[in-house]
């Protein structure tokens, strides 16, 4: 499953020209449009400017899942496991019976699509608006058989288990009125994910069909290489370098009202490649924005790569695990930003941090960038627990994450699944059916792999023993949110045991917004176990 992006550098490069020169992709064509279109939201996949802002005309994120339906918060069933069985309701529909796994009232637009595949006889549909029929049948309930041709960098294939390979779909699917979704083999259970936004009832959508699909192939072709080879911004260029002894700082000041940082590379020279992965971790990452600290994390952590610093390719997130790290975060700012690189460890080193910056018009809904990170030792799974990976309050939009651990038992740990609480909900909005499916593997990887949307760096035993890192960042699927949100896993393992989770986690807010339950940088000095399993390391 790996993505290699370099090979297709040139080619995005000219498919980005096309694509700003043909749509006008800019801040206004995409947060306030009148009509939300396949077109515009294809535009949005790619757009530097959306992530940045509250949206306009507004929209709440969900999920919906085949989680386990006895699960009710504050019962003694809430981790209950069964999490392929669940679906909405049998519907007979023109002599068919089927399941009907998800049925949302528009205006909205579906984000990303997971599907297990391998079931031959099964047929999933999608019925849109108030048709009696679906106007998209796929077989083997296998999302990659959209009667469409999906661009490489919109969907990836599972690499886990050949007769039941699974899909993430990223292709948007807007409907106007209703979009339902069922399956026509209903003797069996089915694992699947639907992300979706629910937009403002006056929100005017145009309804996905196949034609208009067909008819934007070659835009959409574009921004799937695009999001395979991200285009290096070569803006106004800010350098700051130096020596880096024991409880020392390099740090970065950019000057200039009404600017965005547009890309930002930290490079780390000097060290002992033996103990790089504990540098890499004593690092701290500090900025602030117009006088407000709003990032602080461990160096290998906030490039996504984790414990050990390995390597990372994604749209937002790239390191070459060897002490280069770019992130492609847009992060605006008013008066000025600074930029901080401390060594808490013992050992000196050289480390350099780059900025490239450019103009940037602020509105009234224009957000800061964030990011915080925290550290659990010890967490026992099977015990009716939950790991709280954030909790954030105020305004925002939550833009990814990263889980990184240590296994201490002996099979895969991440059978819980993901809760993420938006404001006041009494019931999460957000209920998956595994860590591995809210990583896009569908089952426990097996290898590294890379893609636009996050990817497994670290896996060093098949068992998933030792080492793990997962990571997923969101453009379409990005989470709204007005006052808080809260984003748990449940600590469930095949054969019980303790892990060692550490999760850092990157959202858009106010100034004001906040991590309520950060580590502090003294919990970066954990030291890493000395690997026990063959690494598989990049």
């Amino acid at each position: 499953m790996e993505k290699t992006y370099t090979n297709y550098r040139r080619a995005a490069w000219l498919a980005l020209f096309i694509l700003l020169s043909c749509s006008k992709l800019n801040t206004a064509s995409i947060t306030d449009e009148k009509i939300i279109t396949l077109s515009g939201l294809l535009d949005e996949m790619v757009s530097v400017e959306s992530g940045t802002i509250f949206p306009k005309p507004y929209y709440s994120s969900k999920q919906l899942t085949s989680y386990d339906r006895r699960s009710i918060p504050g019962h003694n069933a809430w981790h209950s496991n069964d999490d392929w069985s669940g679906f909405i309701r049998y519907e007979e529909n023109n002599g068919r019976l089927e399941k009907v796994l998800f049925d949302e009232e528009g205006p909205g637009a579906i984000t990303r699509i997971i599907t297990t595949g391998g079931a031959a006889n099964a047929r999933l549909r999608i019925y849109f608006d108030e048709a009696k029929e679906a106007q998209i049948v796929i077989p083997s309930f296998d999302i990659s058989k959209m009667p469409i041709q999906i661009p490489p960098g919109m969907i990836y294939r599972h690499e886990h288990y050949k007769t039941h390979q699974g899909s993430s779909f990223y292709y948007p699917i807007p409907y106007a009125k209703r979009c339902k979704i069922t399956v026509d083999n209903v003797s069996k259970w089915y694992v699947y994910h639907v992300n979706f936004r629910q937009y403002d009832p006056a929100t005017k959508v145009e309804t996905f069909s196949i034609q208009n699909a067909l008819a934007l192939h070659s835009k959409a072709d574009s921004i799937g290489k695009i999001l395979q080879a991200p285009p290096q911004y070569a803006g106004k260029e800010f350098v700051s370098k130096s020596r880096l002894l024991p409880g020392k700082t390099v740090e970065l000041f950019l000057p200039g009202a009404f600017q965005a940082i547009r890309s930002l590379n930290f490079h780390i020279t000097d060290y002992n490649k033996t103990t790089y992965g504990q540098l890499m971790r004593g690092l701290i990452v500090s900025i602030s924005f117009d006088g407000v600290e709003t990032v602080r994390a461990p160096f290998s952590d906030f490039s996504g790569a984790g414990m050990g610093a390995p390597k990372v390719d994604s749209w937002f997130l790239c390191a070459d695990g060897v002490g280069n790290v770019t992130l492609r975060f847009t992060m605006p700012y008013k008066k000025e930003a600074k930029i901080q690189l401390l060594n808490i460890t013992e050992v000196e080193t050289s480390a350099q941090i780059k900025a490239r910056i450019s103009d940037w018009t602020w509105k009234e809904n224009t957000l800061y960038f964030h990011a915080s990170w925290r550290q659990e030792n010890g967490l026992e799974t099977n015990k009716g627990f939950d790991y709280n990976m954030a909790t954030l309050t105020g305004r925002g939009i939550f833009k990814g994450d990263v889980l990184s651990l240590y296994n201490h038992s002996t099979r895969w740990y991440g059978e819980g699944d993901e809760h993420i609480w938006v404001d006041q909900e009494s019931f999460p909005s957000h209920f998956g059916c595994g860590t591995e499916d809210y990583y896009n593997t569908t089952y426990a990887p097996i290898h590294v792999y890379h893609n636009a949307f996050g990817g497994a760096p670290r896996e060093d035993d098949e068992a998933s023993r030792g080492f793990n890192t997962f990571v997923r960042t969101r453009n379409l699927d990005v989470i709204p949110f007005h006052e808080s949100l809260k984003f748990e896993f449940e600590l469930i393992s095949w054969d019980g045991g303790k892990v060692d989770y550490s999760s850092t986690v990157y959202w858009y807010g106010d100034l004001d917004s906040k991590s309520t339950n950060a580590s502090p940088d003294a919990a970066a000095l954990y030291v890493l176990p000395t690997p026990i399993y063959t690494s598989k390391i990049e």
